[in-house]
C-alpha cells in the first residue's frame, strides 16, 4: 500500500465517523447584522450571523448557480463553507483544520457538472490535505460533506473530470515510496497523480515522474484517462 495512501487512513481515523458523516451543519436563524463598521475602519467581508472574526471570506466562486464561499478567521485555523446567501445560505463546518491545515484564498475549488462538487484544501506538516463537498440536487440545502479525507505528501490536491463522464474526479499527487520508508528518502521519490472518484474508490495512477513539475500542466496538473494505469 503507498505510504501516502497510509497516512490518509490515518488521517481518517483521527476524525470520527460521526464528524465526517455529518461535518456539522448549520441553519442559524439571526438576521444578517446591520451594524456599521466606525468611520475609516477597514471594510472586510464576513457572514453576518456568527462571529466575524471566525468568518471572514476567504473565497467565493459560483456552481450550479449557488455562490460558495470560504469562511475562515483570520489565521485561517478554523473554517466553514456557505452555500447560497449570507441570510439563508447553508454553512458546513469543514474537516481539515481539526488536522492542523490552514486556509487561504487558494483553499476553495470547484467544478460544475453532473454531479457538482467543491474541494476545501490546506497545507498541513508533510503535506496537503483535502475535502470534498457534493451536490446530491439543486439548491444550497442539498450539500454534503463525502466521508473521507485526502492526504498528498507532494502538496497537491485538486478536482479534474479525468474520466470524461461529467463529474469531477479527485486528483491527489504523491510520492512514490514505500510504507515503510523513511520521510527524508519519500520527500525525493517520484511522484505520481493518483486519481479517485467521488465516492473515494481508486480510479487509477498515472506514470512515475521524477517530480511534479513532469507532470502534465504543473502546476495545475491535467490527467487525461489515457495516462491512468493500476497503483502499485
Amino acid at each position: 500500500m503507498p505510504r501516502s495512501v497510509l497516512v490518509t487512513a490515518v488521517v481518517a481515523a483521527l476524525v470520527t465517523a460521526g464528524a465526517l458523516g455529518g461535518a456539522v451543519v448549520l441553519r442559524p436563524g439571526a438576521q444578517p447584522n446591520d451594524a456599521r463598521p466606525p468611520d475609516g475602519a477597514p471594510t472586510r467581508a464576513v457572514d453576518a450571523r456568527c462571529p466575524p472574526e471566525s468568518c471572514q471570506v476567504l473565497a467565493s466562486t459560483e456552481v450550479a448557480g449557488t455562490v460558495v464561499a470560504l469562511l475562515a478567521d483570520s489565521d485561517g485555523g478554523s473554517g466553514r463553507v456557505r452555500f447560497g446567501g449570507q441570510a439563508r445560505g447553508l454553512v458546513v463546518e469543514t474537516m481539515v483544520t481539526t488536522m492542523g491545515a490552514r486556509l487561504t484564498g487558494d483553499s476553495l475549488r470547484c467544478a460544475e457538472g453532473a454531479r457538482p462538487v467543491c474541494l476545501v484544501r490546506g497545507a498541513v506538516d508533510g503535506g496537503a490535505v483535502g475535502e470534498v463537498l457534493v451536490s446530491a440536487g439543486t439548491g444550497e440545502g442539498t450539500w454534503r460533506a463525502a466521508e473521507r479525507l485526502y492526504f498528498s505528501d507532494a502538496g497537491y490536491l485538486s478536482l479534474d473530470d479525468v474520466t470524461g463522464d461529467g463529474v469531477a474526479e479527485v486528483v491527489v499527487v504523491r510520492h512514490d515510496c514505500a510504507p515503510d520508508a523513511a520521510p527524508a528518502r519519500c520527500r525525493v521519490a517520484p511522484v505520481v497523480a493518483q486519481v479517485f472518484d467521488l465516492g473515494g474508490t481508486e480510479v487509477g495512477c498515472t506514470r512515475r515522474h521524477t517530480a511534479p513539475s513532469g507532470l502534465r500542466g504543473w502546476p495545475e496538473v491535467e490527467v487525461r484517462r489515457s495516462d491512468l494505469r493500476d497503483c502499485r
